[in-house]
């Protein structure tokens, strides 16, 4: 087995540049700390959540893993999506909850990410969270707020 993690952690050092791009290759060129997404778009997220998502992610997207529903808010969730693309989580909620991208429009999928985010501590800014996959792919999720 060692000889095998010998391998894996070179390996894992190599990729990790690619972890801050999408599926198409794209560059991330900010970050969702610089307001990606607007008041508006995280207001109407609200809505959808509450008639939506709310029965399984709870009230207060603390989630109900024991049921297999995963919180959205809180520390757990900003790890799990930390050096991954805004184009990931909003592809990610888009396919949900039946993973059937039918099921859910990219103007919903992108309101829920923008409250979502909201609910985070991640500050709202001017221009709307865009429903382009590939300029949704140059935004990408980081944990903290950089200095």
């Amino acid at each position: 087995m060692s000889r095998f993690l010998l391998f894996l952690v070179p390996l894992a050092i190599v990729a990790l540049p690619a972890l801050a791009q999408d599926n198409a290759g794209i560059a991330t060129s900010t970050n969702i700390w610089a307001g990606v997404y607007t008041e508006a778009q995280a207001a109407q997220g609200q809505k959808f959540y509450a008639a939506a998502c709310a029965e399984c992610h709870g009230k207060e997207l603390e989630g109900d893993p024991g049921q297999g529903f995963p919180g959205v808010a809180g520390s757990g969730f900003m790890v799990e999506w930390d050096g991954q693309t805004m184009a990931a989580l909003v592809r990610h909620i888009h396919t949900r909850p039946n993973d059937n991208p039918g099921d859910m429009d990219p103007l919903t999928a992108v309101a829920l990410a923008a409250f979502i985010l909201s609910q985070n501590g991640v500050p709202a800014g001017k221009t709307p969270l865009s429903t382009d996959a590939k300029e949704q792919a140059k935004i990408l999720f980081t944990e903290f707020k950089p200095k």
